[in-house]
């Protein structure tokens, strides 16, 4: 089975039922294609529901975690853009690295969002914590503490690690990065041992990993990197409403509410990629009748009491796109402007040396 890779009118409910009852996966195994590694945040929101789709798919097919890891998370959506089939037996799963990749025309990208189409959408938040060696006990005593050196292991400059590493800059926090990484997962290993002494997390990876050892006193949480409401307002993300967002830890640093250049273009960006978004999608030609199994068994999932209680200690209680709300979120939250992609492509370079 290969992997796969936005665009479709959503059918009215009547054709959408009709179309779905002629799809039958009995017997059959559906592919998921994460272009991550095991015990990331991508990841880790994968396994949590992968258990659940087969039961709403028609004819309950078994469902397969492929994880194919590397290139930034490019490789495999490559793969999926230019090799996949229509049968609906290969399904993607992109996130923010796919997406910044994207959005500011890294040159090694080979697939495009507007060639697939979103049937579930997951909006994730990030933590970002330090070693209780730091000495602190919040973002306040960390950005004050002198002599301070943050030492962070990251996928790249073109992943969702971009989003820390500009609030860094931001915070005038003064870090180091240990660049090459395979995943999140290997990044919260090398903090683990000692070889870094901040990391962040997606907020599933956090709540599965990471919350006992807060708990424990073991680690720190700062700050996160905030989330939308409904009117796209930036606030708190909700599952963790101690902790500020990046908005107020420039604040504490500054004195006053962010503003220039740089924020207008992380803001900007994290809008575009509204946090950090997960996406499930195949291809937009796929035919009509899978399309909408997928949309049915996506709806019906994220509607069931069952599965939203059985998923809420990873997850927390964040809501879960389906079907033409997914894909719509997909097309508006892939673009940004030609004057917000050239500053962060020239912040790059300058910060770091790295044409895209």
């Amino acid at each position: 089975m290969l992997f796969l890779g936005l665009v479709l009118l959503a059918a009215s409910p009547q054709k959408s039922a009709l179309a779905e009852s002629s799809v039958d996966f009995r017997g059959q195994t559906i592919e998921i294609i994460v272009p991550y590694s095991v015990g990331g945040g991508t990841d880790t929101w994968v396994r949590s529901i992968a258990p659940h789709l087969g039961r709403y798919l028609p004819g309950n097919p078994e469902i397969s975690i492929v994880n194919a890891p590397g290139g930034q998370a490019i490789t495999a959506a490559n793969i999926y853009a230019e090799e996949g089939t229509l049968d609906g037996h290969s399904i993607l799963v992109t996130a923010s690295s796919n997406q910044l990749a994207y959005l500011l025309g890294d040159k090694r990208v080979r697939y495009d969002f507007s060639q697939w189409r979103a049937w579930l959408a997951y909006r994730a938040g990030a933590v970002i914590y330090t070693s209780k060696e730091m000495g602190v006990d919040n973002i306040q005593e960390f950005v004050k503490k002198q002599n301070k050196h943050v030492v962070l292991a990251s996928l790249g400059i073109a992943s969702d690690d971009l989003f820390v590493l500009m609030a860094f800059d931001m915070l005038d926090i003064n870090a180091s990065s240990i660049f090459g990484i395979r995943g999140r997962d290997r990044a919260r290993a090398l903090f683990e041992r000692g070889d870094a002494n901040t990391d962040f997390q997606t907020t599933a990876a956090y709540m599965t990993y990471l919350k006992a050892k807060e708990i424990r006193g073991e680690i720190v949480p700062l700050f996160t990197l905030g989330a939308f409401d409904e009117s796209l307002n930036y606030v708190r993300d909700p599952m963790f409403p101690e902790l500020p967002n990046v908005a107020e830890a420039y604040e504490y640093v500054h004195g006053s509410p962010p503003e220039g250049e740089a924020w207008d273009a992380w803001i900007s960006l994290y809008r575009a990629g509204y946090g950090s978004l997960k996406l499930l999608v195949i291809p937009k030609d796929t035919p009509d009748s899978i399309i909408a199994a997928y949309d049915g068994a996506a709806t019906r999932m994220i509607n069931d009491p069952e599965f939203s209680a059985s998923v809420a200690d990873k997850l927390g209680h964040r809501p879960m796109l389906s079907g033409a709300d997914a894909n719509e979120l997909l097309r508006s939250r892939t673009t940004i402007s030609d004057e917000t992609r050239q500053w962060i492509v020239n912040w790059i370079f300058e910060r770091y040396g790295v044409r895209l």
